[in-house]
């Protein structure tokens, strides 16, 4: 193969084909049987289609779909795979499938599936290091600029922390901090003690073209503040920013830009508002 070539693969018409051909020939003898009787046949067909890509989709380690939409009920109506592209399979999948719109003309539809999105479709973390905001300076190549953003990740710890009620258990170790780990590095982070994680929800990325839900956490950090104060002064290049709220506040839609980073930063200063709030005692 050579370089820049991409990975395709035909799916064989086996069970997603079989099963819309008997779906066609059992609508089309529901005259000669009972209402009942045929919506049943129709049913478990439709079952088989579903599982049959669904299979198809697990063994690659990709999220299965839910549902198959019904194009006579105005949804666009998912029918079998076509093909599959995993020319970057180490961090996402497309899939093309055929599809039948609302009116029953018929198509085609490719959806982007995330890297081992079975297990998990990665985290976006809000880090709150000594309670300022860790926001990151990363160079992206799709928009050729520096942005400022959140931490985003492999997510599976958390996502399975989350599942099984057990966040309160997480070391930092298991976070996906990249690199605001690197930023600070070992002296500042050999401090750093967990002192909540919090679920936010999880977000579709793209609902359009993506199969793809990433985890928003909030989680809250404090580390030695003199060893902290040390490395920021002390580097110049540091690509990790601690700013305050009101900071954070004034750089959405302006250096903070990305949907990730503002949607997270969003459900966390949301949430953040909501607890309750300490109140000193009064003195007579």
């Amino acid at each position: 193969m050579h370089v820049g070539a991409q990975r395709r693969f035909n799916v064989p018409p086996s069970n997603s084909f079989s099963a819309e051909a008997e779906e066609r020939k059992i609508m089309s003898n529901t005259q000669n049987q009972t209402p009942a009787a045929s919506q049943t046949e129709v049913a478990d067909l439709r079952k088989q289609r579903l599982a049959a890509i669904n299979l198809e989709l697990q063994t690659r380690g990709l999220k299965q779909i839910r549902k198959l939409g019904d194009h006579t009920e105005g949804e666009i109506e998912t029918t079998r795979i076509v093909e599959i592209f995993e020319h970057s399979k180490r961090f996402f999948t497309d899939v093309k499938f055929a599809v039948t719109f609302p009116g029953g003309k018929e198509g085609e539809f490719t959806v982007r599936f995330n890297a081992n999105g079975e297990v998990s479709d990665g985290a976006v973390i809000v880090v709150l290091i000594n309670g300022r905001f860790a926001i990151i300076k990363q160079w992206r190549v799709p928009l050729g600029v520096w942005t400022y953003e959140v931490c985003r990740g492999f997510g599976e710890k958390l996502d399975q922390a989350q599942i099984q009620g057990v966040l309160g258990t997480l070391k930092i170790g298991d976070l996906p901090l990249g690199t605001v780990a690197r930023e600070l590095g070992e002296e500042v982070m050999a401090t750093a003690e967990i002192s909540s994680v919090t679920h936010l929800g999880n977000i579709a990325e793209n609902s359009g073209t993506n199969a793809v839900s990433p985890a928003h956490f909030l989680v809250e950090i404090q580390v030695d503040e003199t060893r902290l104060t040390d490395k920021i002064k002390g580097s110049e290049e540091l690509k990790v920013y601690l700013w305050t709220a009101d900071e954070v506040d004034h750089q959405i839609g302006k250096r903070i830009a990305d949907n990730h980073s503002i949607t997270a930063l969003s459900l966390a200063t949301r949430h953040i508002e909501r607890l309750p709030r300490r109140t000193e005692p009064t003195t007579k």
